[in-house]
């Protein structure tokens, strides 16, 4: 899709958009990126930054669990309240 085609298809969404707050939220979202165009983890503390850094190299499927897995877990914790 062409830059154009993208702002198009934003010019149509927004103006069916009749919500103040939406609009409001909208004009702050843009004039916020227009404006700074900075890097926002250059207002991360360092250890932040290294957190952030070391949960995004993290591998999706650390904390995943099977389908299975979890259906046993929830059916033992519904036993306890029952």
């Amino acid at each position: 899709m062409s830059i154009q085609q993208m702002q198009q298809q934003l010019i149509t969404k927004i103006n069916s958009v009749n919500d103040e707050d939406i609009l409001r939220m909208l004009g702050e979202e843009l004039s916020y990126s227009l404006e700074s165009q900075s890097d926002l983890s250059k207002l991360l503390s360092e250890p932040d930054l290294q957190e952030l850094t070391l949960l995004s190299n993290e591998p999706a499927e650390k904390d995943v669990m099977s389908l299975n897995e979890f259906n046993n877990i929830m059916e033992q914790w519904r036993r306890r309240f029952n």
